[in-house]
């Protein structure tokens, strides 16, 4: 049955095809294309196929090698961005709670008036805004933030999603318990408009998790399901470079589905076990963190 051969063999070379993209794309992007749903990936995939007029993975595969622009586009469509503001709330509660005081207690006894935080794979703007929020709700507390230096580095792939999240306007919005809307939101018509006074804190930048970004001494970072699209050599890259950019006793807030990833030593202790809240017992170059509390 010669049909039925060259249909197996047409699905083979489709099948090869498809892997050999997958591979290119995660030694050029870092992605772990596995964390996919095979038949979500070829769908997307094929969009981006049909607007290009490739026929097959190959031919799709010379297209990328070709036009530099054409990964960014893929990625924007892989991307998935489901976020919220203060999504899954114990956890922000637990920053709330636990975490900007350690942070604030830690700066006054230093006397040091300046809080950094990155929120690696921000999406849509919802997580950094939600953390500057917070922490100008800590400072207000603390008899307002004149005299503090406040910076939330907020970092996607997806430029996109980053557009989006610059302009600050959004149609739902979700806040912890006690938190006055106005105090950060205005409204206009149907949008959420983001206040300025939590605006003028995040900054946002395109980057790939695997390269060093440009920030050092960091308080906290938050990585939240985003390392599951890694490779597990990756994740260890990628928790390095997290070590060396926070201070000794920082925080580092992963995803629920996430547990302390990569191996070897990470030079993080458990924080809050629940949360997935961890704290930089040391350097990974050595030098351990004085003075650490753990919840």
């Amino acid at each position: 049955m010669p049909g039925l051969r060259e249909t197996k063999a047409g699905k083979e070379e489709g099948d090869l095809g498809f892997d050999l993209l997958l591979r290119q794309l995660g030694n050029e992007l870092g992605l772990n294309f596995k964390q996919y749903k095979t038949n979500y990936l070829k769908r997307r995939i094929g969009v981006r196929m049909r607007a290009t007029g490739c026929d097959d993975y190959l031919q799709y595969r010379q297209h990328i090698r070709r036009n530099a622009d054409e990964s960014q586009r893929l990625i924007n469509d892989l991307t998935i961005n489901v976020t919220e503001f203060f999504r899954d709330q114990d956890v922000y509660q637990g920053i709330r709670q636990k975490i900007l005081p350690d942070i604030l207690e830690y700066k006054k006894s230093n006397n040091i008036r300046s809080i950094r935080a990155w929120s690696a794979g921000c999406a849509t703007g919802e997580e950094p805004y939600s953390i500057s929020a917070l922490i100008l709700e800590a400072l207000k507390k603390e008899g307002g933030q004149r005299q503090w230096s406040v910076r939330v580095t907020a970092t996607d792939l997806d430029d996109k999603a980053l557009d989006k999240a610059k302009e600050g306007k959004f149609e739902e919005v979700r806040l912890l318990p006690g938190m006055p809307l106005d105090d950060f939101f205005l409204r206009q018509e149907d949008l959420y408009i983001v206040r300025e006074e939590v605006r003028r804190a995040v900054r946002f930048l395109i980057l790939d998790l695997m390269q060093q970004p440009p920030l050092c001494n960091l308080d906290l970072i938050l990585c939240r399901n985003v390392l599951i699209y890694f490779e597990r050599s990756k994740q260890h890259k990628i928790l390095n470079i997290f070590n060396r950019c926070l201070r000794n006793g920082g925080f580092l807030v992963l995803g629920k589905s996430e547990a302390m990833l990569g191996a070897g030593d990470s030079g993080f202790a458990p924080y809050l076990r629940r949360e997935r809240v961890f704290r930089k017992e040391h350097s990974l170059d050595g030098g351990a963190a004085r003075g650490m509390k753990r919840a």
